[in-house]
């Protein structure tokens, strides 16, 4: 079995790999080829809870399960949150082939849906971008929207002034975001003329003001993942085209979309195959609401597995 470590998996599978293969992976879940069942969940000592994702896709070579566990006790013990772990197996033997750290997986596989979306539902002169969050989703989710669009600006928007400036410093030489000029701003700042708007924060309420919005603009959010919570107002969500990763367990699980059914969303995976219409004119204001698809982790850690083999990444164990 191969271990795939954080920098294991940024070797094998850059930004656009990740995105070309999360693409796909939706596509095949809206045309009913994947088998992602609900997450299951088992309660944990001190409010903790360990979360169970698996994933395999008709005909695919590989299967996955993601464990995530979050301990709200860890940050006082010195350590994450939140623990994540990808297991990749063999789906003709059933046998395990990797283990794929699970945290900068899933940062990659998020980001990489922010890329698909905005490959797909903004405007294709977008050079615009509003960043909420300043901690590895939002890193992603900035590198992924780079690689499909040409952006001009990136203004940063954390709960503390010093995080966006660390954040930004931390992204100054990338040579994945050379030419990119970058601000730390205010909410209202960011968004009034932004061409891409993205939320990737643990914020439970609204982080900005919909009616701030420009005619045309693509939101991305993925913070929020539970009915309680929300990153967007409803002046954000009203008239837009809502675009989701799945209509089932987006609907259930999204804050921001509890006031709407099956019929008022898409999927972006209908979009992708062309099977249905995402962004339908210039002025019109496109939403991509994702609360984390499993299809999404097979999708990256096949493809991370796959290159670090031909490459020789990783370490090899024998297990069983």
């Amino acid at each position: 079995m191969l271990l795939l470590a954080a920098a294991d998996i940024a070797r094998a599978c850059p930004m656009a790999d990740a995105i070309e293969a999360v693409e796909a992976g939706f596509v095949a879940l809206s045309a009913g080829r994947a088998a992602v069942p609900l997450r299951a969940s088992v309660p944990l000592h001190g409010d903790g809870v360990a979360l169970s994702m698996p994933a395999s896709l008709v005909g695919g070579p590989h299967w996955s399960v993601k464990l995530v566990t979050v301990a709200p006790r860890n940050p006082t013990r010195g350590l994450p949150l939140i623990a994540a772990s990808v297991l990749l197996g063999d789906a003709e033997t059933g046998f395990p082939l990797a283990l794929l750290d699970g945290g900068s997986l899933t940062a990659l596989r998020t980001g990489a849906a922010g890329g698909v979306a905005a490959k797909h539902l903004a405007r294709r002169d977008s050079a615009v971008v509003a960043l909420f969050g300043a901690g590895a989703q939002a890193r992603t989710q900035l590198l992924a929207a780079a690689t499909v669009l040409a952006l001009r600006e990136a203004r940063v928007v954390a709960r503390e002034r010093a995080h966006a400036d660390a954040f930004i410093a931390s992204l100054r030489d990338d040579p994945a975001l050379r030419g990119v000029r970058f601000v730390a701003a205010s909410a209202r700042e960011a968004v009034r003329g932004a061409d891409v708007v993205v939320t990737a924060t643990s914020s439970p309420v609204p982080v900005f003001a919909g009616r701030d919005l420009s005619p045309g603009v693509h939101v991305t959010a993925v913070g929020a993942f539970t009915p309680a919570t929300r990153e967007l107002d409803e002046d954000a969500v009203r008239g837009a085209r809502v675009v989701v990763d799945q209509r089932g367990p987006a609907l259930a699980e999204a804050g921001e979309l509890e006031s709407l059914r099956p019929d008022d969303v898409v999927e972006i995976g209908e979009v992708v195959a062309g099977t249905v219409a995402g962004r339908r004119d210039a002025a019109e204001r496109t939403l991509f609401k994702s609360v984390g698809n499993a299809v999404q982790d097979l999708a990256t850690a096949s493809r991370a597995y796959e290159r670090a083999r031909a490459m020789r990444l990783g370490t090899e164990i024998a297990w069983p």
